[in-house]
């Protein structure tokens, strides 16, 4: 089982035990600085079947959080990786920037396991239907036994940061949109790791309240593992079909 399951245990018993204290809001997923209690599932031309539950809360001060968990199985049925969220937005008097949120997460996955705390804005940018949303972190990393043995590496730590430019535009009047955004992480130890995932994708409601939407999303994950005595690079294509529904 993985390092997260008693962790994941205990959160999701939280998420529903204040599922009911969040405040209705109109759904708007194209915002990455909205808090809901929600749920996805997808699944990929690879096979591999995802899914997620999130709970929002709301705080004094014009503020909110949310809890996420995430999980991906194989199409074997095996544990492909994990992650756990916690997302805190910030409502500011400011024009250009008027919403910034702070995230602590925690990924699981058969190369490495690491903590990222980071921060994400939401930018005004002036032209109608076109959100966008910069984000940088900080990284510290495990490797995993399986990493560790093959690039014959003695210390199993790393730090890092990561980095990425969310840009999202509505193109429909039902509130379809269109996003496009690179993300970078980097860990530098025994084992450096450079990750770039470059994703597209498209979503729509399925419902007139916006209640249910349908998104179909690529990835494209490419970068490289080394050590002073291995190394290996990959570069792998996705296609994530997703359904999306508010509580």
């Amino acid at each position: 089982m993985t390092k997260l399951t008693h962790i994941s245990a205990s959160i999701l018993s939280l998420i529903f035990a204040h599922s009911a204290l969040a405040e209705e809001s109109s759904p708007n997923p194209s915002d990455l600085t909205e808090t809901s209690t929600s749920a996805f599932f997808g699944i990929n031309n690879q096979g591999s079947v995802k899914g997620s539950i999130s709970s929002d809360f709301n705080y004094k001060s014009n503020q909110t959080g949310m809890l996420t968990i995430e999980g991906t199985m194989t199409q074997e049925g095996k544990y492909s990786d994990s992650r756990i969220q916690y997302f805190h937005v910030f409502s500011l008097k400011d024009q250009l920037v008027p919403r910034a949120a702070m995230s602590i997460d925690i990924i699981d996955n058969a190369m490495f396991t690491s903590a990222s705390v980071g921060g994400v804005a939401a930018l005004n940018v002036g032209v109608e239907g076109l959100q966008i949303f910069p984000r940088v972190g900080l990284l510290a990393g495990e490797y995993s036994e399986d990493s560790m043995n093959h690039f014959k590496a003695k210390d199993d730590s790393a730090l890092g940061v990561s980095g990425a430019l969310y840009m999202m535009y509505t193109v429909g009047n039902d509130g379809t949109y269109i996003g496009a955004w690179p993300e970078y992480n980097y860990l530098n130890g025994d084992i450096e790791t450079s990750l770039l995932k470059s994703t597209l994708m498209i979503a729509t409601p399925f419902s007139d309240d916006k209640t249910r939407w349908g998104q179909l999303r690529l990835d494209n994950t490419s970068g490289s593992m080394k050590s002073g005595s291995n190394s290996i690079e990959f570069d792998d294509t996705v296609v994530w079909a997703n359904y999306k529904f508010y509580f």
